[in-house]
């Protein structure tokens, strides 16, 4: 990454939250290793092997480089200051993929489970290779998660893409309000919510509308991350 762009962000204004980070990450020394070894790789050069389809348009099997991923989602459980269990979390990642993320939290030693669609038979070979569950739903602008079983003490959502409209424009305010409301009431008090989204058709993650409303409702923006660690307020005015 260039100089200039990095000394923006240092002095604008999220610069504090990525020293901030950057601060959490050199702190909490986690190494990649030891979740590789937790994978059977003969077992996983198999499914990559299967799915090997050089020059289509979707190039499905990016997914399946495992060191690059594997510490993609290692950065993000130190961002987020995620330690091994004692205590035991259960943990929702929604929009889950090939299941990186959820494999470390259970290496680490805490109860994962993924929610997305049931589209990309990758996924599903991941997520077995890996043994973890998942359940399959879609989200939908005003509409309830399904039953998720016991509370949650952590509920994260990495490069989101549910939040699109199916013409292709992006949740507005209400949209948000309804869905943080929603997964609020399956977490455990003093749970955690932290999504991370997907770049917009304008090349930005959020506008400066929808960042201003993820702070009224006490959420801390870190460019295109957004981190919820106390309770929504009872209302307020879209």
């Amino acid at each position: 990454m260039q100089i200039g762009i990095k000394l923006r962000k240092l002095t604008g204004p999220d610069g504090w939250h990525s020293a901030k980070a950057a601060i959490a990450r050199w702190s909490y020394r986690l190494p990649v290793q030891p979740f590789l070894d937790a994978v059977d790789r003969k077992s996983f050069a198999k499914i990559r092997d299967r799915h090997a389809r050089p020059g289509r348009s979707f190039n499905q099997e990016k997914y399946l480089d495992l060191e690059g991923w594997m510490k993609v989602n290692v950065k993000r459980v130190r961002n987020q200051r995620i330690r091994a269990a004692p205590p035991r979390l259960r943990v929702l990642d929604i929009g889950s993929g090939a299941g990186y993320f959820l494999h470390i939290m259970r290496c680490l030693g805490h109860d994962a489970l993924g929610l997305d669609i049931d589209a990309q038979q990758i996924f599903r070979e991941t997520f077995a290779e890996f043994g973890l569950a998942r359940v399959i739903h879609r989200i939908t602008a005003f509409e309830r998660l399904p039953d998720l079983g016991e509370p949650f003490d952590i509920v994260t959502g990495h490069l989101t893409c549910f939040n699109r409209h199916e013409g292709g424009t992006d949740w507005g305010q209400v949209e948000w309000d309804f869905f943080l409301r929603d997964v609020e009431t399956h977490l455990k008090p003093g749970g955690l919510m932290q999504f991370e989204l997907n770049v917009r058709r304008d090349g930005r993650h959020m506008d400066t509308e929808l960042q201003n409303f993820f702070q009224s409702l006490g959420g801390r923006v870190n460019r295109r991350k957004v981190y919820f660690d106390a309770a929504l307020p009872r209302t307020i005015d879209h």
